[in-house]
This record gives structure tokens, C-alpha cells and sequence, in this order.
């Protein structure tokens, strides 16, 4: 579903270039449940925007099931994003002026879904979150555990293919973090494929298979938890 054949990611700084992430292999499979991790400056969140479609690589080449991504423009690229990839941040990205319902809605607005089907969706997706009794609070009615849920449920409202994670329990508290992971096993025994970028060993020992990046490199190459001996968090 998700290749990476030597993956380069560089800027250009005035006359420097400088090197962010540097000759990735890697691989996703349907239904795997990946974490990605690495301290701050690793390039995990590069890589992140690479595999959301939302930065192109310098060099090598991307496939999203199947699609040479190198090769789309920005009208491609936005389609992709819109029926392949459901993003999940640490900000949890939600508007404050809108409640939950419309927030969740907002993905199938840009999918041209009616009026009935978007408020039908959003219903099912707070419900399946366990918010849908919260679905019209704005977002600073909520709890941080609370917003995360309405944003897991605007990512999966269009069942996209992939789930994007983002230091998705940055935020949160013990509680409302394991809340969160708890649910992302829910979703990944459905067969949702997911990859998390986090900083926290055992945040990505939740995950079926771990990759480290240091200095935009993988330095440690995908194992699993078994393998490693990883506790649950």
C-alpha cells in the first residue's frame, strides 16, 4: 500500500542545502499498524507530510497504493488526500466556531456529499468515538480526550484507506492517551492501516511494527513488538 524507494528529503536555505531525510526504503502493508519514531529533528514529521501527500520528495519515489505520486499535481495530489488518507494531528486541528457534528462533516463537504448524508456520516463516526451525545459542543466545550476523539472521527468519516497519526496523544494526559490507543487497536482489528509518528517508546509499542529515524535515517529497521519484547502501554 505505502513504498519507499530511496526517499531524499532536502532544503534549500540561501546557498545551503540541507539534508533532512536521507535514503528511506520502506514499506506498508493493508492492515498493518506502524509507529515511527525518533527524537525532535529526526525527520519523522518530514516523512509525515511525504506519506500525507502534503510535501513531495527531493529524491527517490513514493507509491500510494500503487500510484506513482511523483507524478501527480496539486489537483491530483489534493484528490489523493481527500479519498486515500485520514490525518490525525497533535493539535487536534478542529474549528472552534463549528461543533463537533460540523467539524466531523467538513471532509464530506469537499466529497460532495448532501446535507442529509454528511449529518447521517458524522452521526455514525461521534457514535462510533463514543461521542455522539457530545456532537453539539464546540471544540473548548470539550476535553483535550474529548477533541481528539471528534478529530479520529473526522479522519475516518470518509473510510479512508490510511490513518495518519501525528503525535495523536502529544497533548493528553495518561488516561486520555490510553483512551485514545485504545481506540486506534479498535480500529486497526477492523483492518485499518495505520501509521503513527511519535517521540514516545511506549506510545509506539502500541503498534504491530516499530521504525526508528535518527537524523533522518532509519537507524533501526522495522520490528515488531514480539519481537522486541514490548509491553502494552
Amino acid at each position: 500500500m505505502i513504498e519507499l524507494q530511496g526517499v531524499s528529503k532536502s532544503y534549500q536555505v540561501g546557498e545551503m542545502t540541507i539534508p533532512v531525510l536521507k535514503n528511506i526504503h520502506l514499506s506498508v502493508k493493508e492492515g498493518e499498524y506502524v509507529s515511527i519514531m525518533g527524537p525532535s529533528g529526526s525527520g519523522k514529521s518530514t516523512l509525515m507530510n511525504i506519506l500525507g501527500c502534503l510535501d513531495r520528495p527531493t529524491e527517490g519515489v513514493y507509491r500510494l497504493n500503487g500510484k506513482d505520486v511523483s507524478q501527480e499535481d496539486e489537483v491530483g495530489l489534493a484528490a489523493l488526500r481527500n479519498q486515500t488518507i485520514g490525518f490525525i494531528f497533535q493539535q487536534f486541528q478542529l474549528l472552534p466556531r463549528m461543533n463537533a457534528q460540523k467539524n466531523v462533516e467538513l471532509p464530506l463537504i469537499y466529497r460532495g456529499f448532501s446535507k442529509k448524508e454528511r449529518e447521517k456520516n458524522a452521526q455514525e463516526a461521534l457514535q462510533r468515538v463514543g461521542l455522539e451525545d457530545r456532537r453539539h459542543h464546540r471544540p473548548n466545550e470539550l476535553s483535550g480526550g474529548q477533541q481528539q476523539r471528534v478529530a479520529i472521527a473526522r479522519a475516518i468519516v470518509t473510510e479512508p484507506l490510511i490513518l495518519l497519526a501525528d503525535e495523536p496523544t502529544g497533548n493528553l494526559d495518561s488516561v486520555a492517551s490510553k483512551n485514545i490507543l485504545d481506540l486506534f487497536d479498535e480500529l486497526h482489528q477492523e483492518g485499518r492501516t495505520i501509521v503513527m509518528i511519535t517521540h514516545d517508546a511506549e506510545v509506539a509499542a502500541r503498534a504491530d511494527r516499530q521504525i526508528v529515524l535518527r537524523d533522518g535515517e532509519i537507524v533501526e529497521y522495522p520490528f515488531s513488538s514480539k519481537e522486541r519484547g514490548g509491553r502494552q502501554a
